[in-house]
């Protein structure tokens, strides 16, 4: 398992490392990126000098314009809320709808996959229809758990073998008859989100106390889900846990 885990990150970085492309455009640098938004186009972020000879990276107010634009207006203070949290747990700053982060040029790296990360996370969150779903689905998520007085703590984030940072929605710690457990909360399961979270466990749990869990909580509510997302977790050891059946997964979190 540990050959096929290093294969598989091996993999990824090689495909990110092919797949970006970048250009000049007025001045700043544009980068496409191989992930994609849910209009099936590939995300793009800016980078822009600073004075000081530090750099800014942007995403351009795309992700927070496009949902506006599709009636999911942020203009709420539980909305707003969510979105700090989302924005607070991988770094990222907002103002006036632009996601932003500033950095120096030897931390790009990590600054640029926290920001692609979190235009994700923001697009994942708040793109629902407000006649499918009634709040959140992280919300949801933890509503569930505090419902069932599960012990947990929100919005943790790990560093991996790689150097990245990875963020989980939600860590359940170690009890006497139970392991650490991880949990992302996955609104629109699909390549992308489930790419995603296997990288990260991937990266993750050989940092993590031995026979530490990772659980992928999928919304599959009015929605089908692609029997290749669940197979890939269960290849990796993700436990996939559809939301429809959640109660039955109360006896393992509980503990």
């Amino acid at each position: 398992m540990k050959h096929d885990c290093k294969k598989l990150v091996d993999a990824y970085l090689d495909w990110l490392k092919t797949t970006f492309t970048c250009k000049n455009v007025a001045g700043q640098c544009e980068i496409t990126t191989p992930f994609l938004d849910r209009h099936n186009d590939r995300l793009q972020i800016y980078v822009q000098p600073l004075p000081h000879g530090g750099i800014r990276l942007t995403d351009d107010s795309y992700i927070i314009s496009d949902l506006e634009m599709s009636g999911c207006a942020l203009d709420t203070p539980q909305r707003q809320k969510m979105l700090q949290t989302i924005l607070n747990g991988y770094g990222i700053s907002q103002e006036n709808g632009e996601l932003f982060v500033e950095t120096s040029v030897d931390a790009f790296p990590k600054k640029k996959h926290a920001l692609i990360q979190a235009m994700m996370t923001v697009n994942d969150m708040f793109m629902t229809a407000k006649h499918h779903v009634a709040s959140f689905f992280f919300e949801d998520v933890m509503q569930f758990l505090e419902v069932n007085d599960v012990r947990y703590s929100p919005n943790v984030d790990f560093i991996g073998k790689s150097g990245y940072a990875h963020s989980f929605d939600f860590l359940i710690p170690k009890s006497k008859s139970h392991p650490e457990r991880l949990l992302r909360a996955i609104n629109n399961p699909n390549k992308n989100s489930a790419v995603s979270l296997l990288f990260a466990w991937t990266d993750t749990k050989e940092v993590r106390p031995p026979n530490s869990v990772a659980y992928a909580v999928l919304n599959d509510l009015d929605k089908s889900l692609s029997p290749d997302i669940q197979s890939a977790f269960q290849h990796y050891a993700v436990k996939t846990m559809l939301w429809s059946e959640r109660d039955r997964f109360i006896p393992e979190l509980i503990h």
